[in-house]
């Protein structure tokens, strides 16, 4: 059985369904709702419990079954209702570990985007600059060109930033960094965007160099090592 529990996120709060919680501790789903609605107000010291219904298909028929959604301390408390057995203690630390994991997650996220925004707030005026100066060049280029440089700097496939392990999100992160504090050095000293964009590829790199690769399945990682890694240019 694959111990990974899934968390489902409600309202910007993390919640285990007790679909799950029923299914790791080998009762009926039935048993596992009574002890909720029947300690509703202990449960409610906790935060308001999330209830939803969902219409499955049976052999008998469509069937309506009600499912409730427990946020973190509300999941460790119907664990304390339930008989001590065998599966209680392992369930209680992997959800400790999804919970945590969810934190992380959340944390490296809201890290994260500030500094992407700020990046691409100083590519901005860097396209400003640029059509000052007379260049046609596309301001959506240079936004796309910046965002492909960072990601061939670590290896990434456009869209995968999202699901990154928070370590090599950390990273990308403070690429964002340096690539904007760089974009706008480089705006403020009236260099052109070319310039500019071998400046931040030079320091992206550099920083990327040590953990390159690092964080992919191994698969990925080979095919990344014989790859072609001809950088994108503007």
């Amino acid at each position: 059985m694959n111990n990974v529990i899934s968390l489902i996120e409600k309202k910007h709060e993390p919640r285990v369904d007790s679909l799950a919680i029923a299914d790791r501790l080998g009762i009926q789903h039935k048993n596992a709702l009574a002890l909720i609605d029947d300690n509703k107000l202990e449960f409610g010291e906790f935060g308001r419990v999330a209830f939803e219904t969902r219409t499955l298909e049976t052999n008998g028929g469509n069937q309506k079954q009600r499912i409730a959604f427990l946020n973190e301390d509300q999941s460790y408390f119907l664990l304390t209702l339930t008989r001590n057995t065998k599966r209680t203690k392992p369930l209680k630390v992997e959800l400790v570990k999804a919970f945590s994991r969810f934190r992380k997650h959340k944390q490296t996220t809201e890290d994260y985007l500030p500094f992407y925004h700020e990046l691409h707030d100083n590519v901005k005026s860097l396209s400003d600059r640029a059509h000052q100066n007379g260049s046609q060049v596309k301001e959506s280029f240079l936004h796309m060109n910046f965002n492909k440089l960072i990601n061939k700097a670590f290896c990434l496939d456009a869209g995968q930033r999202p699901d990154l392990p928070p370590r090599l999100r950390a990273q990308v992160t403070a690429a964002n960094v340096i690539a904007g504090d760089i974009v706008q050095r480089c705006v403020m000293a009236g260099l052109d965007h070319k310039v500019t964009y071998q400046e931040v590829k030079q320091a992206v790199f550099a920083l990327a160099e040590p953990v390159r690769g690092l964080y992919l399945p191994s698969t990925q990682n080979r095919a990344f090592q014989t790859a072609d890694t001809k950088n994108p240019e503007l």
